[in-house]
């Protein structure tokens, strides 16, 4: 069962991820994309790559989701891919109508209808994001919403990519 975590209230953004002192390796990163094909998110093209589990039924995740397409807007998607993952029971055209009527161009947007790979990486509840460096490790992972927006994080992504190289 997925709860939205909304404990976090006056804490700065950039204080609520978890950054691991030993990453550990990410493996088979498979979802559905939204014609129903299986992929690996894996496989592509990142520097680092920021995944964010999501339901359109989570009021906290749906609120930070136009913060999250922000980000995206201020970085190639070669250096930072930011990539949503809809997990649980949600209804495709629901999602794509979320994604039309927030103009959220700049998210990839996939599937994990069953729930297994956020069980598999540990997502304790939503919204939950997950990060992962571009020698495929989980180096941080947050649990809650954030302002997604804000210039604290886009600094954090900054000197994480530059660690990347």
């Amino acid at each position: 069962m997925f709860f939205a975590n909304t404990s976090f209230a006056n804490t700065s953004e950039v204080n609520k991820f978890l950054f691991n002192e030993n990453p550990k390796p990410v493996d088979n990163l498979e979802v559905l994309n939204v014609i129903d094909q299986k992929t690996d998110i894996l496989n592509e093209d990142f520097n680092l790559l920021l995944i964010n589990f999501w339901a359109t039924w989570c009021s906290p995740c749906t609120k930070e989701m136009p913060s999250l397409n922000e980000l995206q807007s201020k970085f190639e998607k070669n250096k930072l891919k930011i990539v949503t993952i809809a997990t649980g029971r949600n209804n495709p055209n629901k999602i794509i109508d979320f994604f039309e009527e927030y103009n959220l161009s700049h998210l990839e947007n996939y599937r994990d209808p069953k729930g297994k790979l956020a069980l598999v990486l540990g997502v304790v509840g939503l919204p939950f994001s997950i990060i992962v460096s571009k020698d495929k490790k989980e180096i941080g992972r947050l649990i809650g919403p954030i302002d997604w927006s804000k210039k604290e994080v886009e600094d954090l992504f900054l000197d994480l990519i530059r660690k990347q190289k």
